[in-house]
């Protein structure tokens, strides 16, 4: 995660030996794929139960948004219409850009923000 800052990086994600993207350094990693379904890595892969995540994958089955639980590259992520990471302390944040390459237009695209504003309105109403 520091040599991820020190080049301009907001998040590292790791990769597996066989070329997948297990997770962020403290973060799940996401894709929107050109199908329009969401992608993260399985658990069964030892990767963070996050518990934005599992909030995440809830809200989008009530509103029939399609989750796979798969592992994707890197050269897809780069190729997706979106990618965003989840954690605690990020809620749902866009990536705009993976190894300097952009992704889809390279701003935050339509998916992320709305996941975004379902996140925190599940929050605010759930909140003790």
């Amino acid at each position: 995660k520091q040599a991820a800052r020190e080049a301009g990086a907001h998040e590292a994600w790791l990769v597996d030996p066989a070329g997948f993207v297990t997770e962020g350094a403290s973060t799940n990693a996401w894709i929107v794929d050109a199908q329009g379904r969401l992608r993260t890595r399985d658990t069964g892969a030892n990767i963070l139960r996050g518990v934005t995540r599992k909030v995440l994958i809830a809200l989008a089955a009530e509103r029939q948004i399609p989750v796979l639980e798969t592992p994707f590259t890197v050269d897809e992520a780069k190729a997706a219409s979106e990618a965003f990471i989840t954690a605690a302390s990020a809620f749902v944040m866009p990536v705009v850009a993976i190894d300097g390459h952009p992704v889809g237009d390279g701003t935050p695209g339509p998916v992320a923000l709305r996941l975004r504003a379902l996140y925190l309105s599940e929050a605010r109403k759930t909140a003790v």
